[in-house]
């Protein structure tokens, strides 16, 4: 006797179409209480995230020209430019430690995320450069670090030493 009951109470709902207002109404309140708690958290991690991308992106890079300087048997080049806030990556073949139109680039303009800039370098002359060794030549740069700071004031950067380690603070 009960099943039939049962069974009677969901021939009911069986033949509805849609959904009532009440449900609608329900539904909408808790999407909107969840995004009035996940939005904010996710406006004070975005700076943070386009800063650690940026950071890590000028790490890589580092990696990259120190790379390509052993493995052409050349003088790899890293020019900051704070003032456009990007960089460029070239092979001294010249021996100068500036870009002459004829040296091969491997990265130009690399600019950083949305928000980020290069408030500074310790680097002279705002280069960095390393030699077929992978170490930064002898008399030329002392190592130095790069620092960037997002749209929050939160600075970060990568150091470079002498011996051509490269890490992140």
């Amino acid at each position: 006797m009960y099943k039939n009951k049962s069974l009677c109470f969901w021939n009911i709902f069986k033949h509805r179409k849609g959904f009532t207002l009440t449900e609608v109404i329900v539904v909408m309140s808790l999407i909107g209480i969840m995004m009035a708690i996940a939005v904010p958290s996710y406006i004070s991690w975005l700076p943070r995230h386009r800063l650690q991308t940026s950071v890590r992106q000028i790490y890589d890079d580092l990696n990259l020209a120190k790379i390509r300087a052993v493995k052409d048997n050349t003088v790899a080049v890293i020019l900051f430019k704070p003032a456009s806030n990007d960089y460029d990556i070239f092979l001294d073949t010249s021996g100068n430690w500036a870009y002459d139109g004829g040296e091969p680039l491997i990265r130009q303009s690399a600019s950083l995320e949305t928000g980020v800039t290069i408030t500074g370098t310790t680097l002279p002359f705002n280069t960095c450069g390393f030699n077929n060794r992978g170490m930064l030549p002898a008399g030329v740069a002392p190592g130095g670090q790069v620092s960037l700071t997002n749209a929050t004031g939160v600075v970060s950067g990568v150091n470079v030493n002498t011996a051509g380690n490269i890490t992140v603070f």
